[in-house]
């Protein structure tokens, strides 16, 4: 399934400015539909810029969430997408979006970054999808850990014979069951080494020692 996401734009140099009004979300999906050469996208993200990290959105592209949605339900009713998600929302958010059906919320998540639980925890309420990213952690924006470091997922990792970040990947997994995850990567090894973690399964000690480590 295709899964693109609006809400932000890139300007001839590359670099990544808000687009939040409607009429922007409109022309983004065009777009897309355009470039994918597809009549339909399966799931388009409406990506709110309100907290970081990344882009914060001010003046005229602060865009009440209603506003945006209708737009995204106008699109939907039209056949130009099949689902509507959303990122970087808060709980609060995601509960003023319900009525319209969400397939989806992709928000920074990970062992060591719980932050969003109160999101994920209305996601399992309503058995929405769970999309996190940053699942490994970054160490492009400070108080996101890498997950890969940490003594204890490495520790736990030797003696399963896998990575820390497979480690770190199945246990997003164990924690609700209609996880998606989108670990990014450029190289095939690490993709497919990506893909091992959806079959490794942790013991129940190694997840219960996993779930007290925890920094916000």
């Amino acid at each position: 399934m295709l899964v693109s996401k609006v809400g932000a734009d890139r300007e001839p140099d590359g670099t990544l400015v808000p687009a939040q009004r409607p009429g922007q979300l409109r022309a983004q999906v065009e777009a897309n539909l355009a470039s994918l050469r597809v009549e339909q996208l399966g799931v388009v993200n409406l990506r709110r810029l309100d907290v970081r990290p990344g882009l914060i959105a001010a003046g005229a592209q602060r865009v009440d969430l209603d506003s945006q949605l209708a737009e995204l339900i106008a699109l939907r009713d039209a056949g130009k997408i099949g689902g509507i998600g959303l990122s970087s929302v808060s709980a609060a958010q995601l509960g003023q979006a319900l009525p319209v059906g969400i397939a989806c919320v992709q928000n920074a998540y990970s062992l060591l970054d719980r932050s969003a639980e109160p999101v994920l925890d209305l996601c399992r309420e309503h058995g929405i999808a769970w999309v996190p990213y940053f699942p490994l952690g970054s160490a492009g924006f400070p108080g996101m850990p890498k997950v890969t470091d940490h003594p204890a997922v490495i520790a736990l990792a030797g003696d399963l014979a896998v990575t820390s970040a497979q480690v770190a990947l199945a246990w997003l997994l164990a924690s609700y069951d209609r996880t998606l995850l989108i670990v990014g990567t450029s190289r095939l090894a690490h993709l497919d080494e990506n893909i091992a973690a959806g079959r490794l399964r942790l013991p129940p000690a190694a997840v219960a020692e996993l779930n007290q480590l925890v920094t916000s």
